[in-house]
């Protein structure tokens, strides 16, 4: 018998506050392949301050982070950007010999689609659901994690799932964190046109690896009349748990 492992499964600040039953999705996939969960919540990554600039308060946030991560080899991550953050940014605000720990820490944490990809478990576990999905390949798990292929080949997985692809998969949904509220009318420009793409699939519900493309994507639905789901791929994997 298999030995059980042990993770830790970041639960990003957004997440927390805009969608809090979507990490209740990831844990339940990640206990269905034999895990042991231990949930690290309510903090943040520092994106945001990073992002606009605030160096020191994205180094307060993410060493609270850090600090909670030190204890595990292992943290999944259910949102491409946070992972992509802590990965390849949030070293960067520390100096010295606590740069070359916060780096060592921030090696562990690894998303969500990529880790269940490749678990040992994978095959023991069945993935059936019915319907038709559209995928949205968010910039962070495309261009800087390469979790796209990982992504994909878990909806394969799923038994009856049609996965339409979108026409323009690799073109941005608009959101950008900080980039949606420092350029408005651009963003919206963005999700139009992406939500026209959307609806050439002819699909009701948009999966993807990160909450706060879904979010945007959702928002923008809502404004113009377009009846569009957005489940995250923790989500879509629960519901489809055989």
């Amino acid at each position: 018998m298999a030995r059980m492992v042990r993770i830790a499964l970041f639960d990003p600040c957004y997440m927390s506050a805009l969608r809090p039953q979507d990490i209740g999705f990831a844990r339940h996939v990640l206990e269905a392949l034999g895990d042991e969960v231990t949930l690290i919540d309510g903090r943040c990554c520092g994106q945001p301050a990073f992002n606009s600039g605030f160096r020191n308060e994205a180094h307060t946030v993410g060493r609270e982070l850090l600090k909670a991560a030190q204890p595990h080899a292992t943290v999944v991550v259910p949102s491409g950007s946070c992972t992509s953050m802590v990965r390849h940014y949030l070293p960067t605000v520390f100096e010295g010999k606590r740069a070359a720990g916060a780096t060592s820490i921030a090696s562990r944490f690894v998303d969500f689609a990529s880790y269940v990809s490749t678990h040992p478990r994978l095959d023991k576990v069945a993935f059936k659901l019915e319907g038709v999905v559209t995928y949205h390949d968010s910039c962070h798990a495309r261009r800087e994690l390469h979790a796209s292929s990982a992504a994909k080949r878990l909806l394969e997985r799923i038994e009856g799932l049609e996965v339409r692809p979108l026409l323009f998969e690799d073109e941005c949904c608009g959101f950008g964190g900080t980039f949606a509220a420092k350029q408005p009318e651009v963003s919206v420009a963005m999700m139009t046109s992406k939500l026209d793409d959307i609806a050439l699939t002819g699909a009701r519900v948009v999966c993807s690896t990160d909450y706060s493309c879904l979010a945007h994507i959702e928002g923008g639905a809502r404004g113009i009349g377009i009846q569009v789901q957005g489940w995250s791929l923790a989500e879509l994997l629960s519901r489809a748990l055989a």
